[in-house]
């Protein structure tokens, strides 16, 4: 039986979380789709990329407007939720870039706080958040999945970390720029095929202001690194099916990662 996803790509408006909780849904209603077993929305679908507005848009993490949407959403199309991103905090924490995983319930079962946080030409996501403690695998009854956001998808060691723990899906959520699209493609199937397991991207589109865009591109990946399904720039909500026992059967024919050493030294002379 194949995986049934649902990935969300679409524009935010720019520091309007109510706005985009609006967009989101007329985009499921319109998608035609009842049920899913997995879905996906981008990094910071609730306020966009802007780094002034990261403060003063957080919210705790268990009172916010993420947090509810996110919760309603896994319940009407009974499906997994993993919940891009907002700004949240935990009581007497700084706040963080934070992902929030619903089961078919509606139940909060993990969270994944951003690993890397992204640096390039004054965008200083360090300068206003905590970056996170460590990577999360989440067990979900469709398999385990190795949560990421956007800048991590960069660094082949933590996806290599959940491929040791034998995931069964990778997520990458993403405001990624649009002037780096070819490396957002090129990495997301790097991180498929070197790690044998399915791969599935969700990314903001359009624009956050008039010099910066964002990719869009939202994709769900094979373990070959074939795009079984993908966007370019549209909002639209991304169907996809994958299947995980053919990926399981692959691995055995094909066993890399049984191959691969847990460590490698060099020697130099």
């Amino acid at each position: 039986m194949k995986t049934k996803l649902l990935i969300v790509q679409f524009e935010a408006v720019a520091g309007d979380i109510d706005k985009n909780i609006l967009k989101i849904e007329k985009l499921l209603n319109e998608s035609n789709y009842s049920s899913a077993d997995l879905i996906v929305l981008p990094e910071l679908w609730t306020i966009g990329w802007s780094c002034e507005n990261f403060n003063k848009s957080s919210e705790p993490l268990l009172t916010s407007k993420a947090y509810e949407f996110l919760k309603r959403i896994a319940i009407k199309y009974n499906a997994n939720v993993i919940g891009g991103s907002a700004v949240l905090r935990k009581d007497g924490e700084k706040d963080r870039n934070t992902c929030l995983i619903f089961d078919r319930n509606g139940a909060l079962i993990s969270t994944y706080d951003k690993f890397h946080l992204f640096s390039h030409r004054g965008q200083s996501e360090g300068s206003y958040l905590q970056e996170g403690d460590t990577p999360v695998i989440v067990k979900t009854d469709i398999g385990k999945i190795g949560i990421s956001i956007c800048y991590d998808l960069r660094f082949p060691e933590m996806f290599r970390l959940y491929a040791f723990n034998e995931v069964d899906i990778m997520v990458n959520m993403a405001a990624w720029p649009q002037a780096f699209t070819d490396e957002y493609v090129t990495l997301a199937k790097a991180r498929a095929i070197e790690n044998q397991t399915m791969f599935i991207s969700s990314c903001l589109t359009g624009k956050i202001n008039e010099s910066f865009n964002f990719s869009g591109n939202s994709m769900a990946i094979d373990y070959k690194g074939k795009i079984i399904n993908g966007l370019e720039e549209e909002e639209k909500v991304l169907y996809a099916e994958i299947d995980l026992e053919e990926m399981k059967q692959y691995r055995k024919q094909l066993p890399i990662l049984k191959d691969t050493k847990r460590s490698y030294q060099i020697l130099e002379k």
